[in-house]
């Protein structure tokens, strides 16, 4: 008897750990189309019509796509009756039937009114933002029927959507053979130095993506519809319904003593969590709230818009090299999430300040691209590229911490809210930079990109 106990402890290890491996496979379907194609700006924005400007156009692209998320939660709210695993496979096969034909018709370029445009590469980029925009409204709360610690492998697996297709950038090359591109009457002209010294063209490259998508909607296949880790599934699920029931069937106790006491999380020693609490102030909860849609604003929406600015004067290894050495922190700080949650109000407002800071600086950087400070010094490279890095992994972190608290409440669908408020956040500041890169004057090529009419 002792055995089998053993013998069946052991099974429901080995399917813990499958279920964390296919989970985090599934985490990377959420970005790794759109990561893919943002690390691949440098290569693209050499040929693309749209020059310096091609990462405003992509950013307001993958925004548009929230019109997606925005039907799904008209949906919710007349409580239509949706099956969410048929929804995400959907979209895991349209965002992988994308980037296969991306493979192909990159570099295609349509003429609308006697300009150019890189029209099929924006159709394919929305069909894959698709997927991204609804991971947040649609895949996390997905995983509420899992054990909490499943959240963290989601976003490890998030954080390798970037990783991946960064080790194949690397592969692919970051020698640094060309110098600005160079524009006449508006038109791109092409000149020798243009080309790179790649290991790989981008149709291989996005060839890649499309496996590792394929992949990752196997692997969700697999872990909705099969029978031995839906029973797994299963367990998580009653267990959180058990502890519902038991924090409900306690509330409804302490109401028949006549006794008024609210639940919130403790403010106590500047601490969001509290053993016998799972509930947030109404102060809190929107703090946090406005504080991921801010975080959101300029991590999804804003910087990616400005990073050519900031990095390219440097030189495109400097821009190669931030794209992808920023993708690789987001997964190491879901890493420390495992043994290092913050729950101090301190140190996330810390964070939030440091935050500001480094963003303030790579902004200064895209403001004075004509002439930015250390321009012709490796400290400058060196110091563009570490501060892109460090932004966009601390920002992924103070996401993470504050998603990772509105989990361990108990206030219904919070997740789904968390994830329209992190769209909202995403949308309002792709508009905002599209609408000051392409309108305004603020954000300029460097002298020696553009070469003046004849």
């Amino acid at each position: 008897m002792v055995d089998v106990t053993h013998e069946s402890k052991r099974c429901n290890g080995k399917s813990y750990i499958v279920v964390h491996l296919l989970i985090i496979l599934f985490g990377i379907s959420a970005w790794i189309g759109i990561n893919g194609i943002f690390i691949q700006i440098p290569v693209l924005i050499n040929t693309s019509p749209e020059g310096w400007a091609l990462p405003t156009y992509l950013v307001l692209v993958i925004q548009t796509a929230n019109f997606g998320p925005l039907l799904y939660t008209i949906l919710q709210y007349f409580q239509c009756k949706i099956n969410e695993p048929w929804w995400i496979v959907c979209l895991l096969a349209s965002g992988s039937s994308a980037m296969g034909l991306l493979s192909f018709f990159y570099s295609e370029i349509t003429i609308i009114n006697g300009v150019q445009y890189s029209l099929v590469l924006f159709v394919l980029t929305f069909f894959n933002a698709l997927v991204g925009c609804f991971s947040s409204v649609l895949f996390m709360p997905y995983l509420r029927n899992f054990n909490e610690r499943f959240l963290i492998s989601y976003f490890i697996g998030e954080g390798l959507s970037g990783v991946l297709p960064s080790v194949i950038a690397l592969i692919q090359g970051v020698e640094d053979n060309t110098e600005c591109a160079t524009f006449k009457n508006n038109t791109h002209v092409e000149s020798p130095s243009d080309s790179f010294s790649l290991n790989f063209s981008p149709s291989e490259y996005f060839l890649f993506i499309f496996i590792i998508l394929f992949l990752s909607l196997t692997a969700f296949a697999i872990v909705e519809y099969s029978p031995f880790l839906q029973n797994s599934k299963h367990i998580h699920k009653s267990v959180s319904t058990v502890f519902d029931e038991k924090q409900i069937n306690v509330s409804h106790n302490h109401a028949s003593d006549g006794v008024q006491r609210t639940k919130h999380y403790s403010l106590e020693r500047d601490s969001f969590l509290h053993d016998n609490s799972k509930y947030l102030t109404k102060q809190m909860r929107n703090y946090l709230f406005i504080l991921l849609a801010i975080c959101c604003f300029f991590s999804n929406g804003f910087f990616p818009s400005i990073q050519s600015y900031s990095c390219l004067p440097y030189g495109n290894t400097a821009y190669k090299l931030s794209v992808t050495f920023a993708q690789f922190a987001n997964p190491l700080v879901c890493l420390l999430a495992f043994w290092f949650k913050v729950s101090n109000i301190k140190i996330i407002n810390y964070l939030s300040i440091v935050c500001l800071a480094i963003g303030s600086y790579v902004t200064y950087l895209a403001l004075v691209s004509r002439s930015p400070p250390l321009q012709e010094t490796k400290l400058g490279i060196y110091l563009v590229i570490i501060s892109w890095t460090l932004l966009m992994g601390l920002i992924s972190y103070l996401k993470l911490i504050i998603v990772s608290v509105f989990r361990s409440t108990m206030f219904p669908k919070i997740l789904f809210y968390a994830g329209v408020i992190m769209q909202a956040g995403s949308a309002s500041g792709a508009i905002f930079s599209f609408v000051t890169i392409n309108f305004t004057n603020y954000f300029e090529m460097h002298d020696n990109c553009a070469l003046m009419d004849n």
